[in-house]
């Protein structure tokens, strides 16, 4: 039948059905794929979030994010002291560096007690210090101090583009630029939050001596007098975690070597890895103060070990965020889940570009 075959041959493709019409997808075998091709990670159905969920479990499970962990953790330690310096250098130039010790309070159960002294005595000895021996060649000592940090960043832009499984394309120059601009970032960025964690409870403490001309009717003005000591005490620490979160969602979307896709997308992580580090951190200061004591093992060196373990935790804890994101664009993008137990799997998409957004770029950089 020659001229059939001519005939069916000639016949124009089908129209593609639109984009993120349904949330499941059907192969050309017949089984359905759920969530590939939904145009938000928060509409994903169960069964694509399952399969999300097992690939992180899986991916997590490796030693390569194990290790990639433990190197952040260990050049987070050694940046430690050149960030707290930057931090005060610069803090000190517009804001009163006494106002910086009572806010370590908030950190106070996050840390092992070891640590958090540690570092309190740190700062106490900066503070301590005139201003004016903080501003001597502030430009060259600051410089260095972000260089010397930076070197914690470096780590967790090579360990995120483990987890999103994408290869380093940037110039040397442009990383390291990338890692100094970063780590300049987040120090401003503390910075920023530190004035806040001081200027807004004093502006709520304020407000009640003063609001006497508006006639408060005496049921809001006791509803006010009651509520403000309350939203002061937890101010601090909702300020530290939403610092935390928008660190966490820039470093998801800027840091691995790839094109960046919207905000949506590293959002799940974002929230999924802050969630955690603040229960880790409270669950490990908590393991420190009662099970584990550091300093008896190891001596003056103990106080520097909790710091490495927690910041470990801290990394892996970031690292899970980044799989379940990159779990997130292979399911949009119909990409098989990865199975770290073999070598090279093939993880070939089942239809051409989804998503214009995230999985065209999912399949180019998750593919092995």
């Amino acid at each position: 039948m020659p001229q059939t075959e001519a005939t069916t041959s000639a016949q124009p493709a089908p129209a593609s059905a639109p984009l993120y019409q349904d949330a499941h997808r059907v192969s050309a075998e017949g089984t359905a794929s759920p969530g590939t091709g939904v145009s938000s990670p928060f509409k994903m159905p169960w069964g694509g979030w399952k399969l999300v969920i097992r690939q992180m479990i899986n991916e997590l499970g490796t030693s390569q994010i194990s290790l990639a962990a433990a190197g952040c953790a260990f050049y987070a330690t050694l940046s430690l002291f050149p960030a707290i310096s930057a931090l005060l250098s610069l803090y000190g130039l517009a804001f009163d560096l006494n106002t910086v010790e009572p806010q370590l309070n908030v950190l106070h159960d996050l840390l092992p007690p070891a640590a958090y002294t540690l570092i309190g005595d740190r700062i106490h000895t900066l503070v301590e210090q005139s201003h004016s021996s903080l501003t001597i060649g502030l430009i060259f000592s600051l410089c260095v101090a972000l260089w010397s940090a930076s070197a914690s960043t470096k780590s967790i832009l090579s360990a995120l583009n483990l987890a999103y499984n994408t290869t380093e394309l940037r110039s040397f120059l442009a990383f390291q630029g990338i890692a100094f601009g970063t780590t300049l970032g987040a120090v401003l960025g503390a910075c920023l939050t530190l004035a806040l964690m001081v200027a807004l409870p004093a502006f709520l403490d304020f407000l009640p001596s003063h609001l006497a001309f508006l006639h408060i009717p005496p049921q809001f003005d006791t509803a006010l007098t009651w509520g403000l000591p309350l939203v002061v005490h937890l101010l601090a620490p909702a300020l530290m975690l939403l610092f935390v979160f928008g660190a966490v969602t820039l470093l998801y979307r800027h840091g691995p070597s790839r094109p960046a896709g919207a905000w949506r997308w590293s959002l799940p992580g974002s929230l999924v890895a802050t969630g955690l580090w603040l229960v880790t951190s409270f669950g490990f200061s908590w393991y420190v103060s009662h099970f584990a004591s550091y300093g008896a093992t190891y001596g003056p060196l103990g106080a520097v070990v909790a710091i490495m373990m927690w910041f470990f935790v801290s990394a892996y804890v970031v690292l899970l965020g980044a799989e379940l994101n990159a779990g997130l664009e292979d399911r949009i993008a119909g990409l098989e889940p990865k199975v770290s137990n073999t070598v090279n799997p093939e993880r070939v998409p089942q239809e051409p570009t989804v998503s214009n957004d995230v999985a065209s770029r999912a399949e180019a950089t998750r593919s092995r």
